[in-house]
């Protein structure tokens, strides 16, 4: 089968070597110049299937942006909703979550991808007021049944000794599959992976417009139409300017996250100086990570804002974490500053498979878990593309569930 994917960034490069994989002649177009420019390009990195079940509450910053409103009051009512059930994420989505985790674990070992890579995540509270929601997130880990640890101060500071002694810490919660990793190093190395089994990359291709069919076409900004068996959207952001001309209007909001990556300070006498795996102060909604000789500091998610330069606030609150949590142990030079835009609905969830339209198939909308999801996502469409349904529930999935 022919399949052409719009957007090469996680969600699209790990289709794209999936479907190659699989024995479908697939070509990406992407209207970038490379592979994870947008907003796989620096996120957390949290392969975390356990903190998608526990689903902590959000911590989102509203910046104003009026036509969001209505998004915003959606958004509490479905997080509302949620929170009733002991799984508040539908059983499909965690399925797919330990499938890719899983999946992508065998592809980094069978094909010697070299990517930085920590395991384990720990969540912190800093008071005993604030640690009381943990009864409900460990609630959803033994519904799910996912392993997790509980730790008093004493036990947080024994697994990662980097933890600043002096910043209050009431205690924590460990979960042991879950990890993190580079989603650009990952997504170039997986790139040429798929290529090697005949994937074909067009960047700087701006897709104007879908016509779905028995033999879906792209029409391009350069270029003849590109006439295929199956069109496959993983544009991100991109995807509702392709998906609204068709009648797919769904209820998007546009949520901004950050990160800071700052070299780690080397000190022989300080050899524990940053964390050792993953580390979420639940009370900023910050989390910490050492990537190679590097430490990444994600969260400062705001609803409603603009693109471009990160905002003040949400920054300053990556200071905050870093400097409560790890004092001293980011070099001054060589920051990176990171924003990126995202697409989320008001439950949160993905919409992976059927379009509804003949020939167009979906993989958007992952939020903050798309690096857990990519790779489930990826071999049930390929399961999908074949007329089966691959152990998985769509209900939870498709399109056809915000009708």
């Amino acid at each position: 089968m022919r399949v052409a994917i719009i957007g090469a960034g996680l969600a699209g490069v790990t289709t794209a070597y999936e479907l190659a994989r699989q024995g479908h002649e697939v070509q990406v177009f992407e209207k970038d110049t490379s592979v994870a420019t947008g907003a796989s390009f620096a996120p957390p990195g949290l392969i975390a299937p356990a903190l998608l079940a526990a689903r902590p509450p959000a911590r989102m910053a509203w910046r104003g942006a009026p036509r969001q409103l209505g998004w915003r009051w959606a958004h509490w009512r479905a997080r509302r909703a949620s929170d009733r059930h002991a799984l508040p994420v539908p059983a499909a989505v965690l399925q797919l979550a330990t499938q890719g985790q899983a999946l992508m674990a065998d592809w980094r070992q069978a094909l010697q991808l070299e990517v930085e890579q920590r395991s384990g995540v720990t969540l912190l509270w800093r008071t005993a007021k604030d640690y009381k929601q943990a009864a409900t997130l460990i609630a959803r880990l033994q519904a799910a049944q996912l392993p997790y640890r509980e730790l008093d101060a004493a036990a947080c500071l024994a697994l990662e000794p980097g933890l600043n002694p002096d910043t209050r810490l009431h205690g924590g919660l460990h979960l042991p599959q879950d990890e993190s990793a580079n989603a650009r190093q990952f997504s170039q190395a997986l790139k040429l992976e798929a290529q090697r089994l005949g994937a074909r990359w067009q960047f700087n291709a701006d897709v104007l417009k879908i016509e779905p069919g028995q033999q879906p076409s792209l029409h391009l900004a350069t270029g003849p139409a590109q006439r295929v068996d199956a069109v496959i959207v993983c544009a991100g952001k991109g995807a509702p300017a392709l998906l609204s001309p068709l009648g797919l209007r769904m209820p998007w909001g546009t949520v901004h996250t950050h990160t800071l990556t700052a070299p780690l300070r080397q000190l022989e006498a300080h050899p524990d100086l940053g964390p050792s795996h993953t580390v979420i102060d639940m009370a900023l909604g910050v989390s910490m990570t050492q990537l190679g000789q590097r430490v990444r500091i994600g969260g400062g998610q705001e609803l409603g804002g603009t693109a471009g330069q990160p905002g003040a606030p949400s920054m300053s609150a990556l200071h905050q974490a870093a400097h409560d949590w790890f004092p001293g142990a980011l070099q001054a030079g060589g920051q990176q500053r990171w924003k990126a835009s995202r697409l989320l609905l008001p439950d949160e969830l993905p919409v992976i498979g059927a379009s509804g339209l003949p020939g167009v198939w979906l993989n958007v909308g992952h939020g903050e878990s798309g690096w857990a999801l990519s790779g489930g996502a990826a071999q049930w469409l390929g399961e999908r593309l074949a007329g089966r349904d691959g152990g998985v529930d769509p209900s939870a999935l498709e399109a056809s569930r915000l009708r």
